[in-house]
């Protein structure tokens, strides 16, 4: 018996998946089961799995000291909760451009789009409880350093919100 595993034939086409998307679409299907269902460890650990594959899609991110208690210390919703705020389309939209926006940085390119990221990339912080002004220290530079720090914030911030539980909050008051 082999350990070889042919994917030749497969009817997956794994050069078009598109992980961002794929990642709003599992959010929007756990924040319905979490509405129905309540908190569900499996459904977590499923949203935190495609959250990481997104992030994966970004490194390495910019980071610097302090970048990750400021946003952790904003954030107020889980990423499960940002719907209606925010389509699910919208959401699977930014989370691609973001990719698209590291890739041309990654190429020392700053792309025609960027100003459509920096508009979704606030959208969604703000809907996370983040408002520019808190993250403004990180934020007062050139167009390019502005651009790769906002995809580490995004990054960040949707990281935090994927392991986010209204129970901290109790626990720390």
């Amino acid at each position: 018996m082999s350990d070889i595993i042919d994917y030749s034939n497969s009817q997956f086409e794994f050069e078009n998946l598109r992980i961002g998307e794929a990642t709003a679409h599992i959010i929007a299907a756990a924040s319905i089961v979490e509405e129905l269902e309540g908190n569900l460890p499996e459904v977590n650990d499923t949203v935190r799995r495609y959250v990481d594959a997104w992030i994966s899609y970004l490194v390495p991110i910019e980071y610097i000291p302090g970048m990750a208690e400021i946003i952790g210390n904003k954030v107020n919703k889980k990423i499960t909760q940002i719907f209606p705020e925010i389509t699910e389309e919208e959401l699977a939209e930014t989370l691609e451009i973001t990719i698209d926006m590291k890739k041309s940085l990654d190429n020392n390119e700053i792309p025609a789009f960027y100003k459509e990221f920096e508009v979704r990339t606030e959208k969604v912080l703000r809907i996370l409880g983040i408002d520019l002004n808190d993250i403004k220290i990180f934020l007062d530079v050139d167009l390019y350093k502005r651009l790769t720090r906002l995809v580490s914030i995004l990054a960040i911030a949707i990281g935090i919100s994927a392991i986010w539980d209204p129970k901290w909050i109790v626990e720390y008051q």
